[in-house]
C-alpha cells in the first residue's frame, strides 16, 4: 500500500484566544488573538488573570471559532457562557 499525499499525521491543532477585559469606563471590550497562541502566551495569561480577575481569556479551536466565533463573542461579552464544551476559561479551577 502506497503512502496517501497531501496528508499530515500528528499536526498540531491551532487555537484562538478569546480575551474580555475591562476599558477605563468598565466596559468589555472583546479581542481575539489567533495567531501564535503558544503555551507560554496561555501561561502568561492565566497568571493576568490570577492578578487581575476582570481580564478573562477564552481558548477555543480555530476551527470551531470560524463556525461559532459571532455567537462566541456575544455570549462572553454578557457573560453567559454556560456548558460549552468547545470553548475553556483560561484561569479559572474546575470543581
Amino acid at each position: 500500500m502506497g503512502k496517501v499525499k497531501g496528508k499530515k499525521k500528528n499536526k498540531r491543532p491551532e487555537y484562538v484566544v478569546i480575551c474580555r477585559e475591562l476599558n477605563a469606563r468598565g466596559n468589555p471590550e472583546i479581542t481575539v488573538i489567533d495567531s501564535d497562541v503558544t503555551d507560554h502566551l496561555i501561561n502568561n495569561l492565566i497568571k493576568t488573570h490570577l492578578r487581575d480577575p476582570d481580564k478573562r481569556y477564552f481558548l477555543a479551536l480555530k476551527k470551531d471559532y470560524q463556525v461559532y466565533g459571532t455567537f462566541w463573542k456575544g455570549q462572553i461579552n454578557r457573560m453567559l457562557i454556560h456548558n460549552n464544551k468547545r470553548i475553556v476559561e483560561l484561569g479559572i479551577e474546575l470543581l
